[in-house]
């Protein structure tokens, strides 16, 4: 699961003929962590034009990768009888 931050006010959205308008939103890894730990990098996707002429990109948000596990559970229960039990139910 990605969590992800976007500011509506930076996203572009584009009208289309049927009267709806639409985004187009790309989430990709980072390669390395940011100073806030995210994992993901949001921006604006790009007309096949753009990326022919290499626009910059409008970056739009960031976001977070969470796995779940049972490892994990623990971190995240609020249940503290559920922690103790050793039942397999």
């Amino acid at each position: 699961m990605i969590v992800l931050n976007i500011k509506k006010e930076d996203i572009k959205f584009t009208a289309h003929k049927n009267g709806n308008h639409y985004a187009t939103i790309v989430v990709e890894k980072r390669k390395e962590l940011d100073k806030f730990e995210n994992t993901h990098t949001v921006y604006n996707g790009q007309t096949a034009t753009e990326r022919a002429e290499k626009a910059k990109k409008e970056y739009c948000g960031n976001g977070k990768e969470y796995v779940w596990s049972p490892e994990n559970k623990k971190e995240f229960s609020t249940n503290k009888q559920e922690e103790e039990d050793d039942l397999p139910f």
